[in-house]
């Protein structure tokens, strides 16, 4: 949606066309010069917690996470200017966002009393800003920016609240930036996350007594605990290690005994 232009006059009218074609793009300020396209699967092509800015990244459509490692939901999202730029313009063309406003909201759920609900609200963990700052180039560019979109505040406190089993998340956020000096925004983009008590994170035991040639399923690469299972153990502090690094050798046995 690009907002319409107001005019008093038509030489002010006259003006603000000219100056527009003569940019060639869309109009400084507005909604939805960002576009959010998705949510990337970290290490979709790597296999570590890389973000590669290609459009043929995997995306994921819905999001899990696992309260018990006490960390929050890592969005990964893939983002596209609509602004574009004649040769030699690309710099003053170029938005620098300042973080995503982020809701969020659970519906058709009894999980939480109202007064549970007004104790996440009034901590901001239901409504708040996650900031970071990015360019995004014009002219069709895509850039990868992953931010925090379930506060790890949020999933201690759901680990800790008796009787917690599961619950589905509506997380809603806009992106929001500056382009010469106007605010821009991009479209509000909706993400469903279950948040699980458990069935994430499985613990193997201590880490000494797990072999080293283990191979651990390592869930997300940048979070592991979101989106797939991951395997952990535990250190001589009782603390997971995730995804788990087995400690155990072989014991050969010295000669002569």
């Amino acid at each position: 949606m690009q907002r319409a232009i107001a005019a008093s006059t038509l030489g002010t009218l006259a003006t603000a066309l000219a100056l527009a074609a003569a940019a060639g793009c869309v109009a400084n300020g507005g909604d939805e010069s960002i576009i959010v396209l998705r949510n990337v699967l970290a290490g979709s092509s790597t296999g570590s917690c890389t973000f590669t800015s290609e459009a043929t990244e995997v995306g994921l459509a819905q999001g899990a996470l696992d309260v018990q490692r006490g960390t929050g939901y890592l969005f990964g999202a893939q983002l596209k200017s609509r602004i574009t730029a004649l040769t030699g313009q690309e710099d003053q063309r170029t938005i620098f966002t300042s973080g995503a406003n982020i809701d969020i909201a659970f519906p058709n759920t009894t999980v939480f009393s109202d007064a549970e609900l007004a104790a996440f609200k009034s901590a901001n963990l239901l409504h708040f800003k996650s900031p970071f700052t990015v360019p995004l180039h014009p002219n069709g560019t895509v850039t990868d920016i992953p931010f925090d979109l379930i506060p790890a505040e949020l999933a201690v406190a759901l680990q800790a609240k008796a009787g917690f089993t599961s619950v589905v998340a509506d997380a809603s956020f806009r992106i929001v930036g500056d382009l010469a000096g106007g605010e821009v925004t991009s479209q509000t983009f909706h993400y469903p996350v279950t948040i699980l008590a458990a069935g994430l994170v499985l613990d193997k035991g201590e880490c000494a007594l797990l072999a080293a040639s283990f191979v651990p399923r390592v869930g997300n690469a940048c979070n592991p605990g979101q989106d797939g299972v991951v395997d952990c153990c535990s250190d001589p502090r009782g603390l997971l290690i995730c995804p788990a690094v087995g400690t155990k050798t072989a014991f050969t046995g010295a000669s002569g005994d």
